[in-house]
């Protein structure tokens, strides 16, 4: 079923934004008014990496604007809405997971250089039940915001028969363990 994509930016204190996306052809009241499902929110300082994304989007779309709240209304017929609504989400979606404003940045600057693809690429996981956040981790992971959690599969035993090996043969001071 297609959809139609409305960007919800609440430019007051907090400020916040949410790209929901809704039934192209609502067959139930519910659907008219509910969203289908939202790409990602966010909200806080951290959306001012993401700003002048928002304001690019206000200039290319009709917006509808509410008192401090405006919508960005993406037409269903231009893939580059499609994109916009994509990126823009998933933008918000990695600033609402990130912990510090260094993976905030190396996130937001990968988002903006991934090709199209990418995009579609990664807002599919984000979307997708069984992977869902984990798809963030790895984008923050490939952008470079985080480092991977190498785990030894060796256990401890191993580990001090390995420290003898190479200490006897002089490649390694023995441990005191």
């Amino acid at each position: 079923m297609p959809f139609k994509y409305i960007i919800k930016w609440h430019r007051g204190c907090p400020e916040k934004i949410s790209v929901e996306a809704y039934h192209k052809f609502p067959k139930k009241k519910s659907e008219k008014r509910k969203p289908a499902f939202k790409i990602g929110k966010a909200e806080g300082a951290g959306l001012i990496a993401i700003r002048h994304m928002l304001e690019k989007a206000v200039k290319n779309f009709p917006t509808k604007k509410y008192g401090k709240n405006l919508q960005i209304i993406l037409n269903e017929s231009n893939p580059a809405a499609y994109e916009t609504a994509y990126r823009i989400g998933l933008a918000a979606a990695i600033i609402n997971k990130a912990k510090t404003s260094q993976e905030i940045q190396k996130c937001v600057q990968y988002i903006e250089n991934a090709m199209p693809e990418e995009i579609w690429f990664w807002t599919s996981k984000l979307l997708d039940d069984e992977i869902g956040t984990k798809a963030l981790d790895a984008l923050a992971i490939l952008s470079g915001a985080k480092q991977t959690k190498i785990k030894s599969s060796m256990n401890k035993k191993a580990q001090k028969q390995v420290r003898k090996i190479k200490g006897a043969s002089g490649l390694l001071p023995p441990s005191h363990d």
